[in-house]
């Protein structure tokens, strides 16, 4: 198999500039792109497959965002040349990390394929754009993002502009999955056509544009997936309707679109819960997919995994069948099944890199729902498991996040909740940035509501792990950035202790019961004059603090420093914080019942 990738680079720009254009001859594909073409993100131009005229353009003039009850914009993101970044996380994968604009070829399922993305900086959001073009003859147009503008739920609404040019401009037609052809501009949903074919009405040669499985649903603020135009120049380069522009209210003038040169508006949207942070990259686009047959083959239907049984709402919890009934919402590279270190089976899923994966199942107002992992990691970025409710339209409701906790092995990481008015779905979302591996998880409905979690009620039980940090960080959790902590070898016992700096900052939850006294015990040591503390905390089931008691550590050698707190009525989780911003040492941390 040849693999000749020829990049030939056509505009050589001041130093230090962005922007980027190339032309590309590829496994039969050929095509010229764009960073700096009229403010319309990366741009594809004069498109053939095997000599094929495909398209004469693809772009992405605009993403438009709608935040509830419009608590901020909403906003029309255009992806303009002084937008352009060479992020640090510049892309899902890593291959593309440094880089404003990507070009790449790699193999995955045998399959040679190439990328060719760019990454964006709007706002508090990141965008990546990218277009995956296989050997094969389709083109993944993709666009991920990631960040939040606003601490509150909203939608990303990505707008990709498609001037197919089926051998030459003059005769193409839309034909919709029940086989009709529309005569005039119109509309169209992926509730009434499961995907689009856009053919030369005279030579008959066709392309398929299919959504992809995370295009997202319609909304009031975008009511449609689809909109048909005939060509007008002025109307299919730079965005100019504005934020709450609606595509299908724009543009239709009622002219012929039937063996004519026709433009494909086509709508992606992206849902992002604010409980899921600004990390998580999210992904949709469509699969353009060239054929010769007026009769293209029918979708290909997503692979069956097994089905949920009465004690697992999940399918394939267990990650036996690898990722089926899984979904990715970033890249797929970054979540693979595992035969090495499992906690049951024969298999396990590995996340790593912001690989995430999520399913969703029906569920009903009142469902109390508990959602449990084993999972273990060996880091400390941030790394969780979401149970999330959403509305018929998947917005969300309510959702609970749980931080998976760094160790040697497996442990049970559990979430749960009663399903609010109007839900529809649950979501359960696994993710994480450094190596993560997940097993077991299971969904289940219980008649009781959240499960019994409370602790050993024995005295001199430590509920604490690892805290004496023999096994350095394992166990605790980090609320500040991971270069601030530490594993020293002045211990107060043993071999390690904890040093946090500059404002680092750990963490250590642990279940209990109302109206239980717990003691906290630390050896602990500052050197400087800045402030340097121990905390002992109650949460109820919503991470609300309920009590507290903090203790200033003021000593320059190892020192024992004690204190006692009563769990109040509606207590659910204990937690230990140390924190210093000066030089603070800890070690022999223990939480025990009275």
């Amino acid at each position: 198999m040849k693999n000749i990738f020829k990049v030939l680079m056509l505009i050589v720009l001041a130093s230090g500039s962005l922007t980027h254009a190339a032309s590309v001859d590829w496994e039969g594909w050929k095509f010229d792109y764009s960073t700096s073409n009229n403010s319309s993100g990366l741009v594809l131009s004069d498109v053939t497959f095997n000599g094929k005229e495909v398209l004469d353009k693809a772009s992405m003039p605009v993403m438009r965002v709608q935040y509830d009850n419009d608590v901020c914009g909403p906003y029309a993101d255009i992806m303009s040349t002084g937008a352009l970044r060479s992020a640090t996380q510049g892309a899902p994968d890593n291959t593309c990390n440094n880089k404003a604009t990507c070009e790449r070829t790699f193999t995955i399922n045998d399959e040679n394929m190439l990328e060719v993305g760019s990454n964006w900086q709007i706002g508090e959001y990141q965008i990546y754009q990218t277009y995956y073009f296989s050997e094969n003859g389709y083109i993944d147009a993709r666009v991920y993002s990631r960040g939040l503008q606003c601490v509150v739920n909203h939608s990303h609404h990505a707008h990709w502009m498609f001037d197919f040019d089926i051998d030459g401009s003059a005769n193409d037609r839309v034909v919709r999955a029940d086989g009709t052809i529309p005569e005039l501009e119109f509309n169209d949903r992926k509730s009434n056509s499961a995907f689009w074919r856009i053919e030369d009405s005279v030579t008959e040669t066709s392309v398929t544009l299919t959504p992809s499985l995370d295009d997202g649903q319609i909304s009031d603020f975008a009511q449609w997936d689809l909109a048909v135009r005939a060509y007008n120049a002025s109307e299919v380069g730079r965005w100019r309707l504005g934020a709450r522009g609606e595509i299908g209210n724009n543009y239709n003038n009622g002219q012929r679109v039937n063996s004519a040169d026709s433009v494909v508006w086509y709508v992606s949207h992206l849902p992002h819960s604010a409980s899921e942070g600004a990390d998580i990259w999210h992904a949709s686009g469509p699969r353009i997919n060239v054929g010769s047959s007026i009769s293209p083959p029918s979708p290909p239907e997503p692979p069956q995994p097994p089905s949920p049984t009465p004690d697992n709402l999940l399918a394939n919890g267990d990650f036996e069948s690898d990722k089926a009934g899984w979904y990715d919402c970033a890249s797929a590279a970054n979540t693979n099944s595992v035969t090495d270190f499992v906690s049951s089976g024969n298999k396990a899923l590995l996340i790593n890199n912001g690989g995430c994966l999520y399913q969703e199942v029906a569920a009903r107002p009142g469902d109390n729902l508990q959602l449990s992992c084993q999972a273990g990691r060996s880091g400390n970025n941030w790394s969780i498991m979401e149970l999330a409710y959403l509305n018929e339209n998947y917005q969300s409701l309510n959702s609970k996040v749980t931080q998976i906790r760094t160790s040697n092995g497996y442990a049970e990481h559990r979430a749960t909740g009663t399903a609010p008015e109007q839900t529809t779905f649950a979501l359960v979302v696994l993710y994480s940035e450094d190596d993560t591996r997940f097993d077991t998880c299971v969904l289940q409905n219980t008649d009781e509501g959240e499960p019994n979690t409370q602790p050993p009620t024995n005295e001199g039980t430590n509920l604490l792990a690892n805290g004496g940090f023999e096994a350095n960080l394992g166990n605790w959790t980090s609320c500040a950035s991971n270069s601030l902590l530490s594993i020293s070898t002045d211990a107060a016992d043993g071999t390690n202790s904890l040093a946090v700096n500059n404002g680092g900052c750990l963490y250590q939850e642990f279940p209990v019961e109302s109206g239980t006294r717990y003691t906290l015990e630390c050896d602990a040591k500052q050197v400087g004059q800045q402030y340097t503390s121990l905390k002992l905390a109650m949460l109820g089931s919503d991470y609300a603090a309920l009590a507290s008691e903090e203790l200033p550590i003021n000593t320059t050698s190892f020192a024992p420093y004690s204190t006692q707190v009563t769990a109040p009525a509606s207590s659910r989780y204990g937690t230990v914080v140390v924190y210093s911003e000066a030089l603070g040492n800890f070690d022999s941390c223990s939480v025990v019942v009275n």
